[in-house]
């Protein structure tokens, strides 16, 4: 009888340590997959600075008989940086929205007229500094996660060559000596 008791005990205490090993692993697995998706969801790469949310709007026209003009390129940010470079073109009413994140509050704007003539002619080239203040704020962050959202919306006229731009009132007359 004692041996069987003894078997019994050694039998019941094995498949205890089993279990508690299938447990264990068990157990440690989801508790690294949790890990792991909390990882990924908050981003640590910020390092406690938010990072804010851009949105640059607007449409491209022709200076001289404000129509909208299609197929111009817009580029946003530096250009000696290409990882921080993004392309669109403007849609056929002449509009385009960028949407971006960044920690500055001011980007670059190229615009460029690539197909010549077939809008309407061939516009020179410009480049716009964009510079986001609190007037363009839309939403204000309540916590550190996530930065302000700010939109700024511009109305882009662009001169063919040999255009004057009239930006403030009635140009003065040319000084001859």
């Amino acid at each position: 009888m004692y041996s069987f008791k003894k078997n019994t005990i050694f039998a019941a205490n094995k498949r205890y340590q089993i279990m508690k090993k299938f447990f264990i692993k068990f157990f440690d697995k989801i508790i690294l997959l949790l890990l792991g998706f909390s990882g990924i969801l908050y981003s640590c790469a910020k390092y406690g600075m938010p990072e804010n949310e851009f949105e640059i709007k607007g449409a491209v026209f022709s200076a001289s008989t404000s129509k909208p003009v299609k197929d111009i390129r817009i580029i946003r940010g530096d250009m000696r940086y290409e990882y921080n470079a993004d392309t669109l073109y403007t849609t056929a009413d002449g509009k385009f929205a960028f949407h971006f994140y960044n920690f500055a509050n001011s980007t670059q704007l190229t615009i460029e007229d690539i197909d010549g003539e077939a809008n309407g002619g061939e516009f020179l080239p410009q480049e716009i500094n964009v510079t986001f203040t609190d007037a363009d704020r839309v939403k204000k962050s309540l916590t550190n996660k996530r930065g302000d959202k700010y939109v700024k919306k511009l109305n882009i006229g662009l001169l063919k060559e040999g255009e004057i731009s009239i930006k403030y009132g009635v140009p003065s007359a040319p000084f001859e000596p």
